[in-house]
């Protein structure tokens, strides 16, 4: 249609070119006809032609005017065509423009295309353009799945936080939570934790506390010694390990179809400041993402941390039941010395009694008692009955007999002071050693009288003596006694000295421990007054605890809470039977007016008639990153 337009417009310039000449032609010979030479000669048209011979040029004019009307027409022609050329082009550019924007309107921009050939500048624009959108849509991709990863690893530590949180008493119910959600959260299809212990040899090994879909046969035992394999490599470089091409015979994934080896194996340490407190160890048929990886490595910072606190509570725990024991044995101890130094003492105290009354009867006898008279020199001059019946003698056997034979061989040179003190006219009096006829040793209360007569001369030495026998005997094992009494006394002294350094020691030891402990400790007596306030506590509530010791515990609660919620009302009243041995969650009120959610535990020591109140405290908020 186009190119018969384009026909018509050439044969319409070339007839009107024609036209043109032909009327030119019969113009001029029209003119050249009206001539006065042409008709004064009265010649006929074909004669003109031969007048004027430049005629026969005029009649090419009707072809040079349509010749060049057609070339007129063909230069048209020609415009036209390249302006239908041009014109398409921008339509096809217009469609293409079209097209592409509607592709970026659907997002459909991989499909977008430009076309070959040479590229202009809007071409080249929308070209950048469709790159830019691509890379910002890539980009946006990106940015969209980091994000959902972000959220995913988020949500999964809020999650594992609060399992952490609900479950921190028990460490194989806490491994097993934990495997069991990281399985789950993971989409995995086996993992296993491994915590740090040591067996009966004192070695440090790892033992399998919690595991999910493992071969039996590989840990049946539970144990892995300390630096074997890759979970005692992980533990000694403190570095996570990541395995996707594993020995077919390394470990199996067992479930109820079967058995199969996994592709990926994932190796975690647990630990807090540097230290190891055990591993966890990871296995899937796929391969781990990156963000998967960190999500693993970030819990495992708060189930190391988790660990560390649950055994350092189980250790406090198990320090103060046997701390409770051990006062409770020392007041045992402490009683029965103090039962033993009463009886003691009674007894001290009736040896003194038994003393006085000793003395009492000894001087009753010193005025009727054994009695005899002598001479000077000693001879006897005579006994009593009882003098008789005391040595065993009878009367003729004693009768001109000297005292020595009443003296041991050792003493007789005594004997001889004694006369010789007696003629010089003093008194002797004293217990002396006596030997019977029998050879017997008798201990006897003495009296050696002089008996002088109106001249002064000593006649005759008066003797008044009281067997004191069994009195010298219960006097040596009174003193024997007393001797064994004093040194038990003072052995009772010394241990009771080292067994109050003991329980000094024990109380300091225990209390620098739980000076140190993660949680928040306070120690109240039974009216409430506040005894203990461990560093954590300070930190908890904002207190100095300057501030708090000997102070009331209510004054760590809110009146609304201390009112309102039972654990608490109990805790601060000091009627209230308390809540002994039950976790529970309440709230508390810093020195700032701010109340934070915490986990109370709550245990008693009774020594005698002394109770106290030990509370253990967690905060409730646990920091994930």
């Amino acid at each position: 249609m186009k190119k018969l337009e384009l026909s018509r417009i050439l044969g319409k310039y070339t007839f009107r070119g024609i036209l043109f000449g032909l009327i030119v032609v019969i113009g001029v010979i029209l003119m050249n006809r009206n001539s006065e030479v042409f008709l004064q000669s009265n010649r006929s048209i074909a004669d003109m032609f031969y007048l004027f011979p430049g005629m026969w040029l005029l009649l090419l004019l009707p072809f040079a005017t349509g010749a060049i009307g057609y070339a007129l027409a063909l230069s048209f022609t020609k415009i036209i065509r390249k302006q239908r050329k041009s014109i398409k082009a921008e339509a096809k550019r217009s469609d293409m423009v079209l097209k592409f924007i509607n592709n970026l309107r659907q997002g459909n921009l991989d499909t977008v295309n430009i076309g070959s050939g040479k590229k202009d500048q809007l071409s080249k624009s929308l070209l950048k353009l469709r790159d830019y959108l691509i890379k910002s849509k890539k980009e946006q991709e990106q940015g969209r799945l980091e994000e959902e990863q972000r959220t995913w690893i988020t949500q999964g530590l809020a999650q594992f936080a609060e399992i952490l949180r609900r479950n921190n008493d028990n460490l194989e119910v806490l491994s097993y939570n934990i495997i069991s959600y990281m399985v789950n959260y993971l989409k995995i299809n086996q993992g296993g934790v491994f915590l740090a212990n040591t067996n009966n040899r004192n070695e440090k090994i790892f033992e399998l506390t919690a595991c999910i879909a493992f071969d039996r046969k590989k840990y049946a035992d539970k144990y892995v010694p300390w630096e074997d394999g890759l979970i005692g490599r992980c533990a000694l470089e403190k570095e996570t390990i990541y395995i996707t091409d594993l020995p077919d015979d390394y470990i199996n994934i067992t479930s109820g179809l079967g058995e199969a080896n996994p592709k990926a194996l994932l190796i975690v340490p647990l630990k807090v400041n540097d230290e190891i407190y055990g591993v966890i160890e990871l296995a899937s048929f796929s391969e781990f993402e990156p963000f998967e990886i960190e999500f693993v490595e970030k819990t495992a910072e708060s189930i190391a941390s988790t660990i560390s606190t649950v055994q350092i509570n189980i250790q406090t725990t198990k320090l103060l039941h046997e701390t409770q024991i051990q006062a409770e044995k020392m007041s045992q101890q402490e009683e029965e010395l103090r039962q033993n130094l009463e009886e003691m003492q009674a007894t001290q105290e009736e040896s003194d009694r038994r003393e006085v009354e000793m003395k009492g009867i000894l001087e009753a006898i010193d005025n009727s008692a054994i009695s005899c008279e002598f001479e000077t020199d000693g001879s006897l001059i005579s006994v009593n009955q009882l003098f008789l019946q005391t040595f065993k003698y009878l009367p003729e056997e004693v009768e001109g007999q000297n005292l020595r034979i009443f003296f041991f061989q050792d003493e007789v040179e005594e004997l001889t002071n004694i006369l010789s003190d007696l003629k010089s006219g003093r008194n002797f009096k004293g217990r002396v050693r006596r030997r019977t006829k029998l050879g017997e040793e008798i201990f006897l209360l003495t009296t050696y009288t002089p008996v002088i007569d109106n001249n002064g001369d000593i006649v005759k030495i008066l003797s008044l003596e009281n067997d004191v026998t069994d009195q010298v005997r219960m006097e040596e094992q009174m003193k024997s006694s007393k001797e064994e009494l004093g040194v038990l006394l003072e052995q009772a002294r010394d241990e009771m000295k080292e067994q109050f350094k003991e329980i000094e020691s024990v109380k300091i030891r225990n209390e620098k421990m739980l000076e140190g402990a993660l949680d928040a400790i306070i120690t109240t007596n039974k009216e409430g007054i506040m005894e203990f306030f461990n560093e954590a506590a300070e930190k908890l509530w904002g207190y100095e605890r300057s501030e708090v010791l000997g102070q009331h515990i209510s004054m760590l609660f809110a009146p609304e809470t201390a009112k309102n919620d039972a654990f608490v009302h109990a805790y601060v009243t000091t009627e209230e039977n308390k809540v002994i041995g039950e976790r529970k969650e309440v709230p508390i009120k810093n020195k700032f007016g701010d109340e934070i959610p915490v986990l109370f535990l709550l245990s008693e020591a009774q020594v005698g008639d002394d109770h106290s109140f030990t509370a253990f405290i967690q905060n409730v908020e646990v920091e994930l990153f």
